[in-house]
């Protein structure tokens, strides 16, 4: 975006600057969000950088590749606990007669 608009975009009277590390911590925090398979990636990254205004791409950027992460693969730290085959517990399966 930065390269298409380098003065940024117009909208009538306000002028818009395209930040390229603005996504790049949408890119970072997707890609931790997936990897781990946790949400609260967003909130660490909110306070992290401080910039309030980076909640909306950041939020949707991170449940979508959470969603794409949990149909294709376990967690990393599930991966680890199957490699080193550590305990752990098994799903819960219902007991409800039908």
């Amino acid at each position: 975006m930065a390269a298409i608009f380098p003065l940024g975009i117009r909208m009538g009277a306000t002028h818009y600057t395209i930040v390229p590390g603005g996504y790049a911590v949408v890119g970072a925090a997707a890609m931790a969000g997936s990897v781990t398979h946790t949400i609260s990636t967003s909130v660490i990254v909110f306070e992290l950088t401080g910039q309030i205004s980076h909640v909306l791409p950041v939020m949707v950027a991170v449940l979508i590749s959470n969603a794409i992460a949990n149909l294709l693969q376990p967690s990393i730290y599930d991966s680890i606990i199957r490699i080193k085959n550590l305990p752990f517990l098994p799903d819960i399966i219902s007991t409800k007669k039908k």
